[in-house]
């Protein structure tokens, strides 16, 4: 395959500019020259000219910020993922049905978004693109020459954390056809070379997006006012065909939920509004949306003379195949649940683990450790995982203790989540068995432990670890009243627990680690949780405080030290009680964490009471409030800008799948996963499937008894279990 020797691109706009990279640790003062230019739309073409004879056709393509890419009027796909210029994305293409003998056109949508945010790695004076086409059969790279125009139809304000401008769009100055073969580009601009470009291209590890359309579940047609419902939230945009009067504005609020008089809010609780004025031209039009937002609902308001002709929802998202993983049951709760969990990993996975598709748009890293485990499960694949390991290992050149937000040009850090990488790792090593994967980032392993030893008193406990945020949990209000002062970015001097519980977890991951790769051990896990113990166990209770001054035992102290094996055998039964009588007295996240502890005291009945329990608490309590994907909080007033799409709230599907139908990743066993279920008496019917290692395994109870399955080769499920179990 001929190599790929990119030759990047540009527009005199940002010719002779030295691009500056934003990093910098989060609490350093630094001040970046912003390139002064955004919300940059770039329509560029290329003719090229193909032979017949069955030939096929690669094209590797990368842009920066991004490109969406049509051949012959035909969409063909976008990208690239995310990603650091020190390791850019390119993607391969296979072109060839797009193509006929003959001329064809290759046609980019370009865009710059210029923010300094958690999305690109924007506003440093980076607008390329770098196109390859090659003949499979010659390997002969074909000319391209690409011409461009500056787009003026895009306008409008920032919404969110300053995470995307809204798409006020006029069709007046747009370019209709311009993607078509015989448009007649003649006045458009010759594209230059990039003499400053310093990208390091990689082939894009990921697959693309999978993006498609498809019409609402339900359109409200009033005078002047459509009312759309998709039928649940969803990741994408509005496609609207329209005709009306030149300079006719319609108008399009979009959101995650109605009001009580059945309209749309458009300033969603967090923290996004969703509203943009769509101007047309006197002709047929159709609205052309770039960006993409978070949300169910939407209002098309229009005046007299304006005809709605047509409306289609744009979905996008990391391809996912339903039919892999699914659940049937008669617990009408659980099977909510399991749905609603499903479609926050579906749509709030796109080319990274995204906090929401709404507000922020960026990959944290303590979320994606939840997150992560319930996309393996739902399809069966590790290479979304491994991105996102990979991404936030190459952040220890910014700081050796790991930044929280990978990639993007936003600098912030989190202890906590810092010290939760190593568990991306080993979920990487369950399903996968990789140790060459491992021995690559067991040094970012090992460096994150040393980075935070530096906070080690005299005792090997970290004291006042000023310089991340302490998170213990978000929001503040969610903390159990957690008895130590952690006001950012002020950290209290002393030793506090949940901090110290998950450097011991570092700790064990890094121990484990070690032990897989046969390295000597380079920490010792005993002796860090001896002086855990020493400090913050408390033995008339036996449960752990908050810190080494305190009396009072939060869940969170004691969640933790349960999940990474840090209490002592005398007091296991009680932290599990702790645990149950407390319940999910904490934020979303540390729930999966409460969970696990529980499932590994073997304390199952408690994980499916607290899985389906009905209290404010719980994932009955968002679809009571109309979810259909999981909430950032509880419920939608316990968090002031609570998102409604949230994935690190997914929990119960790796818990479902591991601690209730029994399926663990387990390396020492023949088929690389141990059988040990654990589904309540209560429930009458049970029947699971999911992915596991190139097969697909059935789980089903019934008549008191619970049997697995195992897909043969050709598709269909063995006629007799491989095991089965009475209840």
């Amino acid at each position: 395959m001929t190599k790929f020797e990119p030759v990047w691109l540009t527009i005199p706009l940002f010719d002779g500019i030295k691009p500056e990279k934003p990093y910098h640790k989060e609490h350093q003062k630094r001040t970046m020259q912003v390139f002064p230019v955004q919300n940059l739309h770039v329509l560029a073409r290329s003719d090229v000219e193909t032979e017949g004879n069955g030939e096929k056709y690669l094209l590797r393509i990368s842009a920066d910020d991004y490109y969406k890419l049509w051949v012959n009027g035909r969409f063909a796909g976008q990208g690239p993922a995310p990603a650091w210029p020190e390791k850019y994305y390119y993607n391969e293409i296979d072109i060839t049905e797009f193509l006929h003998p003959g001329k064809n056109v290759l046609a980019v949508h370009l865009y710059y978004q210029g923010l300094i945010n958690r999305v690109w790695n924007s506003g440093d004076g980076r607008f390329a693109l770098t196109a390859q086409l090659i003949c499979r059969s010659s390997e002969e790279c074909l000319p391209l020459s690409w011409k461009y125009k500056i787009s003026e139809a895009y306008t409008g304000e920032t919404t969110g954390y300053e995470t995307q401008f809204l798409e006020n769009f006029d069709s007046r100055r747009w370019d209709a056809d311009w993607n078509l073969p015989g448009f007649d580009d003649s006045r458009w601009e010759p594209m230059i070379k990039a003499e400053w470009a310093d990208y390091t291209c990689v082939r894009q590890p990921t697959k693309m997006l999978a993006v498609y359309e498809r019409a609402p579940e339900t359109v409200k047609k009033e005078d002047g006012c459509w009312y759309v419902d998709i039928g649940r939230e969803i990741t994408g945009s509005l496609r609207i065909k329209a005709s009306g009067p030149p300079g006719a504005e319609v108008e399009i609020l979009c959101g995650e939920e109605l009001r009580k008089d059945g309209s749309v809010r458009c300033d969603m609780r967090c923290g996004c509004t969703y509203r943009e004025i769509w101007t047309l031209d006197g002709g047929i039009c159709e609205l052309e949306p770039y960006d993409y937002k978070g949300f169910r609902y939407a209002e098309i308001r229009f005046g007299s003379g304006v005809k709605i002709l047509e409306i289609r929802v744009l979905i996008r998202h990391y391809p996912m195949e339903d039919s892999l993983c699914t659940l049937r049951t008669t617990e009408e709760k659980l099977a909510g649940i399991f749905s609603m969990c499903r479609n926050t990993v579906k749509y709030g996975t796109q080319e990274a683990y995204l906090d929401c598709p709404t507000r922020e748009k960026g990959q944290y890293l303590g979320d994606a450790v939840v997150t992560s485990r319930s996309q393996v499960w739902l399809t069966g694949k590790t290479e979304m995982l491994r991105k996102c390991i990979d991404q936030f290992a190459l952040t220890k050149d910014i700081c050796p203790g790991l930044m929280a937000v990978a990639p993007g040009a936003f600098m912030q850090e989190i202890a906590d989540f810092s010290l939760l990488w190593s568990q991306l790792l080993l979920t990487d090593y369950a399903f996968t068995g990789d140790k060459g994967f491992l021995r690559k980032y067991y040094d970012t392993a090992r460096g994150v432990v040393n980075y935070f030893s530096v906070y080690e008193d005299e005792s090997g406990l970290l004291d006042r670890v000023s310089e991340k945020w302490n998170l213990v949990d978000w929001p503040e209000n969610l903390r159990d009243g957690y008895d130590f002062t952690l006001s950012r970015p002020v950290v209290a001097k002393g030793c506090h627990n949940v901090i110290n519980a998950l450097y011991a977890g570092a700790f064990r991951a890094l121990t484990e680690i070690e032990r897989i790769l046969g390295i000597p051990a380079s920490c010792s896990f005993e002796k860090i949780r001896a002086a855990y113990i020493e400090a913050f166990y408390r033995p008339d209770r036996k449960l752990f405080a908050d810190s080494k001054q305190s009396g009072h035992c939060s869940l969170h102290s004691n969640l933790y030290a349960l999940y990474f094996g840090l209490v002592p055998g005398e007091a296991a039964d009680r932290v599990a009680d702790f645990l149950e009588e407390k319940g999910f007295c904490c934020g979303v996240m540390p729930s999966y964490f409460v969970l696990k502890a529980l499932a590994d005291a073997g304390r199952y009945e408690s994980v499916y009471r607290l899985l389906v329990n009905e209290g404010e608490h719980g994932w009955v309590n968002m679809l009571r409030e109309g979810a259909s994907a999981c909430f950032e909080a509880w419920g939608k007033e316990q968090k002031w800008n609570t998102s409604l799409c949230h994935p690190w709230a997914t929990a119960p599907v790796s818990i479902l799948i591991e601690e209730l139908a029994g399926i663990h990743p387990d390396l020492g066993e023949h088929n690389g996963y141990r059988f040990e279920p654990h589904i309540p008496d209560s429930i009458k019917e049970f029947c699971l499937t999911v992915p596991f290692g190139g097969k697909q395994l059935k789980v089903i109870k019934e008549d008191g008894r619970i049997a697995l399955y195992q897909q043969e080769s050709c598709g269909s499920f063995f006629h007799s279990a491989i095991d089965t179990r009475d209840m």
